[in-house]
Parts: C-alpha cells; sequence; structure tokens
C-alpha cells in the first residue's frame, strides 16, 4: 500500500491509485456540500421574499394649491401585509398599503422609503429622494427646514417627526436691506425681502458623503438673487413656480469636489455654496460668486454672508470657508 519514497529520507508517500481515489471522494464530499449550502441559501431567499408583501407603488409630485407629494399602492402581493413608512430613517407611519397617503412640509434632500414587514423582518419595497420643498402652511411659513411633516389620509391628518437631524433655515436678501436697484431693469417689485433657500428658484439638496472636505450630513446650495427681473424670470416672479426645476444643471461631481456648470442652469447660477451645520456652530463654503448685487445671506436669522459682492469682484477671493451660526440639533424624538 505504502512505496518508500526519497530512499534514505524515510519520507512514506501514497502510491498513485489511492490518492486519485482519496482525492475524488474528497472533490465529492465538497461538491454535496456546496449544493446543499447553495440550495439552502437559496431556500431561505425564496422563503423570505415570499413572506414580504412586495409591491409597488406610485410616490409622485402633485402640483396644486397643496403642493403634496402622493404615496398610492399601484400593485399590492400580499393583501394582508403590513408596510412601514420611513423619513429620514424615522418610521413614521404604518398602514396595510391600500390606501392613497398624501405628504406635506418635506423639504428637499428628504428622502421616503417604504418596507414590508413581516414578523421581525422588514423587505425594502421602493424609496424616493425629494428634490423640491412642499408646502408647509400647517407649521410656519418657509425658510426652516421642517422638523415635523403632515400624513394625510382619507379620514385623518397626522403630524409626524421626519428630521433626525439639523433643522435650519437660510435665506438671501437680493440687494441687502431695503429697496433693491434695478439696474436699468423692469422689475416686479423693489424691495424683495428675503427669499428663503427652500424657494423653487434657488437649488438646494443634501448628500449623505464627504463634499468638498466636509463630512455628512452636507448642503449643496446654488441661489439666484434677481428672478424679480422681468427679463430674468421670464415674466414670471419670486412666487411663481418655475417651468424647470433651476439650479439642478448648475453643477456636477467629481468625487467630492463641485464642479460648476452655470451655462445651462440660468437664472439660478449666482451664488454657490456647500453648507456643514453644527450645533455649536456650522461651516459655509462660497465656492464662487456671479451676482452683481450686494446680498445678504442669514442663517437661522443671523447674517452669515454681510455682502456677497466682494467674491464676485475678487476683492475677496473664492473658494473660502467662513464660520457660520450654529444651527437647530438633532433631538431625541
Amino acid at each position: 500500500m505504502f512505496d518508500q519514497s526519497g530512499g534514505e529520507t524515510g519520507v512514506l508517500g501514497v502510491s498513485t491509485p489511492v490518492g486519485v481515489t482519496i482525492m475524488v471522494v474528497i472533490v465529492v464530499l465538497l461538491a454535496t456540500l456546496v449544493t446543499v449550502l447553495t440550495t439552502d441559501i437559496a431556500r431561505s431567499t425564496q422563503e423570505g421574499s415570499q413572506v414580504h408583501g412586495v409591491g409597488t407603488f406610485d410616490i409622485e409630485f402633485e402640483e396644486g394649491g397643496a403642493d403634496s407629494l402622493k404615496v398610492a399602492p399601484k400593485s399590492l402581493r400580499n393583501e394582508d401585509s403590513t408596510y412601514i413608512l420611513e423619513v429620514n430613517d424615522n418610521r413614521v407611519y404604518r398602514w396595510d398599503g391600500h390606501e392613497r397617503l398624501d405628504f406635506s412640509c418635506l423639504y428637499p434632500g428628504d428622502h421616503i422609503e417604504i418596507l414590508s414587514k413581516e414578523g421581525d423582518t422588514t423587505y425594502p419595497v421602493t424609496d424616493h429622494r425629494m428634490e423640491r420643498a412642499l408646502a408647509c402652511d400647517r407649521i410656519r411659513p418657509l425658510p426652516e427646514k421642517f422638523e415635523y411633516a403632515y400624513i394625510d389620509n382619507a379620514t385623518d391628518s397626522q403630524k409626524v417627526r421626519v428630521q433626525p437631524d439639523f433643522t435650519f433655515g437660510i435665506e438671501i436678501d437680493p440687494d441687502g436691506t431695503g429697496p433693491d436697484r434695478t439696474m436699468g431693469n423692469s422689475v416686479a417689485k423693489k424691495d424683495i425681502g428675503t427669499i428663503p433657500v427652500t424657494n423653487h428658484w434657488h437649488y438646494i439638496r443634501r448628500y449623505d458623503r464627504s463634499i468638498e472636505g466636509f463630512s455628512p450630513p452636507v448642503w449643496v446650495i446654488v441661489m439666484t438673487d434677481n428672478v424679480h427681473w422681468n427679463s430674468v424670470g421670464g415674466g414670471l416672479n419670486w412666487t411663481d413656480d418655475p417651468s424647470d426645476e433651476p439650479g439642478k444643471d448648475a453643477y456636477t461631481r467629481s468625487g467630492s469636489d463641485i464642479i460648476l456648470d452655470p451655462s445651462g442652469s440660468e437664472p439660478t447660477n449666482d451664488i454657490y455654496m456647500v453648507f456643514k451645520p453644527g450645533c455649536s456652530g456650522s461651516k459655509l463654503k462660497i465656492i464662487d460668486v456671479s451676482a452683481g448685487y450686494t446680498n445678504r445671506i442669514y442663517i437661522n436669522g443671523k447674517v452669515a454672508v454681510p455682502d456677497t459682492y466682494p467674491y464676485n469682484t475678487g476683492a475677496k477671493s473664492t473658494p473660502v470657508t467662513l464660520s457660520a451660526p450654529a444651527v437647530n440639533c438633532p433631538s431625541s424624538p
């Protein structure tokens, strides 16, 4: 059965026929084990998906007096399933998925997700990220980033907490306080006052990744200052909804860097900023300014940038990171 190999070394070796037989047995055993494991994993995955009420939902913005977000069932596989609605990882609503829901008071960057729940397990169904602010007359006028939202169904209205993190307001006063210069333009109004960043003519987006050297969460903001010029807004004013989404093409990303592309986003291409909120103090990075007004920017009602014009002329260089007022800190539900 054994042969002497290596002569004086005394090393014992397995004869070739026996060695081949043993190797074949090992291979067969391994193949069987892999088959069993694969089958068990496939069966577990299949059973896990079968117990959940996987379906589809329509999530769409409905313009009108309310400016709400509709969440309605499109097709549901299991009639008796329970669905959970999350906003920014906060579980805000639980229902059978069959009735339509209407959201208000959501903010750009808010993340909505619908999960199917069976026992102690959940299964993701669909998600949606807000690109514009919804109406919020029942809480307060804009500009503050809303801590709460409303969910309306056919018979009831619920106020739910949707912001586990920072809440804040950012506003711009075109041409500063007092009457605004017309600069030879026909204007809708000569004293605009402050315009919140949630106004649809501005662009704001939250990123849960590092941007321009700031750790998440961080917001990229592109502002305009002269929609009230009749030649700029196409006859529309700050209180009118734009026909498109101004600012969405105003920049691109390359890794964590913001690459400006103002040519296709008129009029929302005047002031580029990155905002990193903080409990004891925030950071505001001015990326670029191309605006002839002496604009003043506020954060939570406090002056963050007294005048943007020096950044337009080059008297102050960009990009530059400024200290900014603190914002409302995350609180427990």
